[in-house]
C-alpha cells in the first residue's frame, strides 16, 4: 500500500482522514471509466457487488454469525439505529465523545446521562451503571480527541456484569488498527465509518448487529426483526458502488498486506510516542495515568504551533484543546523525533 501524501509530508492525521492509496485511486478511476463507457448497463451487477462488500466486511470484522449492513457514515448509521429503538431506553454516554452520539440522542428525544472523562473511565462506567437505571451504553471504542482506548476485554467484562445492557460502539477510530472479532466481542451493535483507518475514502461505513438487539426495539416502528427488514432501514434505495466498492477494495488490500503487521507497527510506534511525550510533559493527566492507549494523542500546543507544523509539512489536527497526532503503519520513529523538535 502506497499513500502519495506520505511522500512529501509527515502525515500524522489518519484520525481525521486515512488518505487515499495509489492502489485505491487506480481502482476508482477504472470504476468511473466503466460507468462512462456503459451508462445504465454499468449497474446491472450492482447487487452482486454490494453483496460482496457485505461479505467482505463480515469476514474482515468477524461478523460471520451476525447481521452486517452498509451505511455512508457512522452518524447516519447511528441515526438509523435510533429510529427503531424503544424511546423509553436510558443511555449512558461520555462527555467528550464523538458529537454525533449525543446529537443523535437529542434529536430522537432519548434520556441520557453524561459521564465525565477520567483516567479510570472503565470503573466509572461500571459504577454508574450499577447506581443508575441504564439500559444502553453508547460509546466510541477509541475517543477521537485524546485516543483513550476502551479494550474489547472491558466490553466482555461489562457484559458479564450486566448481561441485559445494550452496548453500542463507534468503531471508526478503531477498525483497521487492531485485529477484531465482532462475534466474540460481546458488543451488541458496532457502527463505523470507513474513511479513517480502513482507508476506504469518504461515503462508506458499516453496521454490525447482534441478534440481542431484538429486545430493545419498539414494535410500532419495526414489526419483524430480520435481515430483510433491517436492510430497508440501513440500506434504503440504490447503494453507491464507487464508495462501497472502495471500502471492499481497501479491506482486501489491508488483508493482503496483513492486519497483524499493521497492528504490530502501530503498537510499536504508539508506545514509543507515549514514552517521548511523557518525557516532554506533553500529555494530559488522564492519558498519563493510563497504561493501555491507542495510536491517537492530544498534545499540549496552541494554534500558532499548529500552523507552524503545517508549514513544515507535518499534517495534524486541532482537537480537544490541543494538537492531535495519530500514527499509522506508514509512519516512523524518525518522524516522531522530527515532530518533537518543535517542543
Amino acid at each position: 500500500m502506497f499513500f502519495p501524501i506520505t511522500k512529501k509530508k509527515i502525515y500524522f492525521d489518519s484520525a481525521r482522514s486515512g488518505g487515499l492509496s495509489s492502489e485505491l485511486s487506480n481502482w476508482r478511476k477504472n470504476h468511473e471509466k466503466l460507468f462512462l463507457k456503459e451508462g445504465s448497463l454499468f449497474r446491472d451487477d450492482n447487487n452482486k457487488l454490494i453483496e460482496e462488500v457485505r461479505k467482505g466486511v463480515s469476514k474482515f470484522i468477524g461478523s460471520v454469525n451476525n447481521y452486517t449492513f452498509l451505511t455512508p457514515s457512522f452518524s447516519l448509521g447511528f441515526q438509523s439505529l435510533l429510529s427503531f429503538l424503544d424511546p423509553k431506553l436510558n443511555f449512558l454516554v461520555l462527555k467528550e465523545d464523538y458529537p454525533s452520539i449525543i446529537n443523535g440522542l437529542k434529536l430522537n428525544n432519548f434520556n441520557y446521562l453524561v459521564l465525565e472523562n477520567s483516567f479510570d473511565i472503565e470503573q466509572k462506567i461500571i459504577q454508574k451503571i450499577k447506581k443508575s437505571s441504564i439500559d444502553v451504553l453508547a460509546v466510541s471504542i477509541v475517543q477521537y480527541t485524546n485516543g483513550v482506548f476502551l479494550s474489547i476485554n472491558f466490553f466482555k467484562k461489562l457484559k458479564n456484569l450486566y448481561p441485559d445492557l445494550l452496548i453500542i460502539a463507534d468503531g471508526t477510530q478503531f477498525c483497521g488498527t487492531r485485529s477484531f472479532d465482532f462475534d466474540e466481542s460481546k458488543i451488541d451493535v458496532m457502527i463505523s465509518s470507513g474513511y479513517k483507518w480502513v482507508f476506504g475514502g469518504y461515503g462508506n461505513g458499516f453496521v454490525l448487529i447482534r441478534k440481542t438487539l431484538k429486545r430493545f426495539i419498539t414494535k410500532n416502528k419495526i414489526q419483524k426483526f430480520n435481515s430483510s427488514v433491517l436492510k430497508k432501514i440501513f440500506e434504503p434505495g440504490n447503494l453507491d458502488t464507487l464508495n462501497f466498492g472502495s471500502l471492499l477494495f481497501s479491506i482486501n488490500l489491508i488483508s493482503k498486506y496483513g492486519l497483524d503487521k499493521i497492528e504490530k507497527k502501530i503498537s510499536s510506534l504508539s508506545k514509543y510516542a507515549k514514552q517521548q511525550f511523557l518525557k516532554n510533559d506533553l500529555l494530559d493527566n488522564i492519558v498519563k495515568k493510563r497504561t493501555n492507549h491507542s495510536n491517537i494523542f492530544c498534545i499540549k500546543g496552541d494554534k500558532n504551533l499548529y500552523i507552524k507544523l503545517l508549514k513544515k509539512g507535518i499534517i495534524c489536527s486541532m482537537r480537544g484543546g490541543g494538537i492531535r497526532v495519530s500514527f499509522s503503519f506508514f509512519n516512523t520513529k524518525k518522524q516522531i523525533n522530527e515532530f518533537l523538535k518543535f517542543f
